[in-house]
């Protein structure tokens, strides 16, 4: 098994950060170019709507993923936005781990994220839950 390191990128360090995770999270970002831009997402980066992760793989970035936080009613959920990278078969299982346990530690009650179809088995391997399906009707 390969190191996995999971490492919070503060707003104030994404000038350093974002020429190497900027590309990865712009593959998940072209899903949703219809609904907002690159720079969009640097922008909610930049105040702090957004939350960057950089993921490494024996110390070289692998992958990168962008949260944000939903607050209900009955329950507070960190939101996978994005993700994106390389071999995710050498990453997903221990960044999951390691989002989920900083995201308990804070007082999260659930991880929740939107991903294309492609993402359910994975999901499932993960016991991610399926508890809805989105429609979108174009007008």
């Amino acid at each position: 098994m390969s190191g996995v390191g999971v490492f919070y990128v503060p707003a104030d360090k994404l000038d350093q950060y974002w020429p190497t995770f900027g590309p990865m999270i712009e593959l998940a970002q072209k899903r949703l170019a219809d609904q907002c831009g690159l720079d969009d997402v640097e922008e909610w980066l930049r105040t702090g709507r957004s939350l960057l992760w950089g993921i490494y793989v024996d110390g070289e970035p692998m992958a990168a993923m962008m949260t944000t936080e939903n607050t209900y009613p009955r329950k507070r959920v960190m939101v996978i936005e994005m993700i994106g990278g390389a071999r995710a078969d050498l990453w997903s299982k221990p960044a999951l781990d390691e989002l989920a346990r900083v995201s308990k530690a804070a007082g999260f009650d659930a991880i929740e994220t939107h991903a294309r179809a492609g993402w359910s088995k994975m999901a499932k391997q993960y016991m991610f839950k399926l508890k809805h399906v989105a429609y979108e009707l174009e007008l």
